[in-house]
């Protein structure tokens, strides 16, 4: 299992200086998610992929689209094979 340290969580939020970056959780699964499931910029990418640990990243995931609200995304913790 991969952990990462609230400390890790506590200086990506302040790197970030943002409060629509959202942490999820699920079953199989964590991940980050920007403003309204929106795809984030290169630079807020950076600051987390170079914030955890080593053998991490992020990874884009589509998670739905319709005529509604487009597409949505969030941001997946996996392993590095970015």
């Amino acid at each position: 299992m991969d952990r990462i340290d609230l400390k890790t969580f506590s200086e990506i939020h302040k790197a970030l200086a943002s409060d629509s970056v959202q942490i999820g959780i699920t079953n199989d699964k964590f991940y980050f998610r920007f403003g309204y499931w929106q795809q984030a910029d290169d630079k807020s990418l950076k600051i987390i992929n170079d914030l955890l640990p080593n053998h991490l990243c992020l990874q884009l995931e589509l998670v739905d689209e319709d005529e509604d609200c487009g597409e949505l995304f969030n941001y997946k913790v996996v392993r590095k094979n970015c």
